[in-house]
Parts: C-alpha cells; structure tokens; sequence
C-alpha cells in the first residue's frame, strides 16, 4: 500500500485509543446477518432464516469459499458472525476452527453446534494475534473481518504465519472503488454535513459498519499480500452497491437513509450491468 494510504489510517486510528474495543462492542451488539432472523423465537428457524439472507445476497460465497475443499482439511474462519459459512465448512468436512472477537459470536455458533450435535474448536480470539502455531492451517478464511481490525496488515502476517506451505487464504476485504462507499460518501460528507473536502475514506472509516473499517485498491491489496506467492483478486456488484439490503441497528432509524434506500431501490434491477470493478465485495485468495 502506498505510504500515503498508510500513514492516513495510522493517522485515524490514532485519534481512538480504544478503537479495537470500539469495533468489538459494535459486533456484539449486531452480529452479521443476525437482523434477518430477529422476532423468530424457534431457533432453528431463526438460523434458517439467517442462512437465508445472507445466501440469498451474496450467493457467490458458495464458489469463492468453495467449502468442500475444506475436506479433512484444516480450516481457520476468523470471524464468524452469525455462524452460516462456520456451518458450511463443518459439514463439508473440514476440521475447522472459528475465532472472534465477540462473545457474541461465538455462543451463536456453540449454539448452532448443539442444535446440530456437531462439535468443533471456537473460542474468543483476535485476528492480529492467532493463539496457533506456525504452519498449522490448510485453509484460513476471513469474509469481511479484517478491513475492521485496527492493524490490518499485522492481521495478514499472522494469517500468512498460520499457513502452511502451499495453503490458501481466503479473505474478503472492501474495494475502495464500489459503488456502495461512493453513496455512503454522498450521504454523510455532502448531505449530512456538507463537508465535500472530506475523502471517502475516512467517511467509511466512521460510517460504515463499525467505527475503523477500511476500504482498498487492488493494487493496495496486493501489497498488503505481498508475502504470498500467488494472489488473485475479484470485484463483485453486491447488495449494498444496489441498496438492496436489510438496515443494521445502526441505520434502522435514520429517516434519510431509509428515504434514499426507498428511492433509489429501483437499482437492484440494474445489478448484473453494472461493472464488476465498481463492486464493493473484493474477494481475494492468495497461496503461501
């Protein structure tokens, strides 16, 4: 990444000296997806419906993941939100391990466990400093985890630790050029506070998700992975690039943005046209 780039989220995480637990009391209070699943009291349903909508939104998580290569494999998910893609690699095989830094998370996932009578290794744990040895992993997956975390690049070193020689992993981090981060850029530094100096950036560094989250070039990703030996990165138009998408907690009472999402829904029909480079989902695999 370039320096600039750097120097500006060093520089933005220096104003918090409490920004990891910032980020970790955002997820416990709203879990990913655990909205779609909220007011339904049997808990079967509850994660079927949970399941749902996150299948349902981002249905290529079924080929970039690709959960059966995790077949009596070693497997790492570093944040595992609700728990649906922990489940999949479990019953695809893998011998899997989840960390997150919420409590939250993982009692979702203890409890889906129980509810499956399948058992496996999750417990609390932060994604700059993996409680595991050297060369330990197969696969390491992260979907959406660590553009969060305050020291992503350490987040990557710990990941590239893990691996073995010649195992992949799997990450999802945020494209700086999507769609869905230009709008968050309208709404807050034009709209809400008529401050258009202010970068993109730092608009998603406050507004979106939790308060630190990151957004990156290809190029910048590829200097952050630049340990691995072989990288390839794809874009993806996802929901939140159309505004088809559930509020968080976060944004469920704010009038302008439910009014924006309401008219402007009619994006959702131009998805498969607009330019995979605009896409805010940037999956990435890379081989150690």
């Amino acid at each position: 990444m370039k320096m600039t780039q750097i120097s500006k989220y060093k520089a933005l995480n220096a104003r918090h000296n409490n920004l990891k637990q910032l980020v970790k009391d955002h997820w416990q209070r709203d879990s990913c997806e655990s909205r779609a699943g909220k007011g339904i009291k049997d808990r079967e349903q509850f994660f079927s419906a949970i399941d749902a909508y996150r299948y349902e939104k981002s249905p290529f998580i079924f080929e970039f993941a690709d959960f059966k290569s995790g077949k009596n494999k070693k497997v790492l998910e570093i944040g595992l939100g609700s728990g649906s893609d922990f489940m999949q690699w479990l019953i695809t095989g893998a011998i899997l391990y989840g960390i997150d830094l919420t409590e939250t998370s993982v009692q979702l996932c203890l409890e889906r466990l129980k509810l499956r009578g399948l058992s496996a290794d999750v417990r609390i744990g932060d994604a700059e400093n993996l409680q595991f040895d050297d060369e330990f992993f197969d696969i390491v997956y992260a979907y959406g985890v660590i553009h969060h975390t305050p020291d992503t690049e350490k987040a990557l070193r710990e990941i590239h630790r893990v691996l073995k020689i010649g195992g992949t992993a799997k990450i999802m981090m945020y494209n700086a050029r999507g769609l869905s981060f230009k709008y968050n850029w309208i709404m807050h530094a034009l709209i809400k506070k008529f401050e258009p100096w202010k970068s993109i950036r730092e608009m998603v560094f406050y507004h979106n998700e939790s308060v630190g989250t990151k957004i990156y070039t290809k190029e910048e990703v590829k200097n952050l992975f630049c340990r691995f030996r072989k990288i390839d990165i794809k874009t993806i138009v996802d929901a939140g690039d159309t505004l088809n998408f559930q509020l968080s907690d976060k944004y469920k009472d704010d009038i302008l943005v439910k009014s924006l999402q309401r008219i402007f829904g009619f994006i959702k029909y131009f998805r498969p046209y607009i330019p995979s480079r605009l896409g805010s989902t940037m999956l990435v695999q890379a081989v150690k």
